[in-house]
């Protein structure tokens, strides 16, 4: 099976994998303008930064993989943990205690639907 996809990755962000898992599992799945649309109005501080890796993978499907835009739809966003800087923070008696600042990386998989479509079919045909 060959198949069309184009990728777009951004390394260390500087927020935890937990906080960017809670937006980027909400538009896995979408179309790429459905997906840009709902990241443009969301509030949090990420969507901006999620926005433009997608919009890059868009850019890439198109210039460098001769795609089309309209038919693109998110088939996967990785998310991992890249490092965390260690830091600490005073507490009571003398004592500190330990803050972890954690950063993250995403990569941004990109797929055609009509070829997924086909492929399927043949598949089927094929059993």
């Amino acid at each position: 099976m060959n198949e069309n996809i184009a990728t777009a990755s951004q390394k260390a962000i500087k927020s935890s994998p937990v906080k960017v898992m809670r937006i980027t599992k909400n538009i896995t799945g979408l179309k790429v303008s459905k997906a840009l649309t709902l990241l443009s109005f969301s509030k949090l501080k990420l969507a901006s930064t999620i926005r433009s890796i997608v919009f890059s993978a868009m850019s890439n499907a198109e210039n460098n993989h001769n795609m089309d835009v309209d038919n693109l739809y998110i088939k996967e966003i990785n998310v991992g943990r890249a490092f965390a800087l260690k830091r600490f923070s005073a507490r009571g008696r003398g004592k500190s205690s330990r803050i972890l600042k954690t950063y993250s990386n995403i990569s941004v998989i990109l797929s055609e639907k009509i070829a997924d479509e086909v492929n399927n079919k043949k598949i089927k045909e094929e059993k």
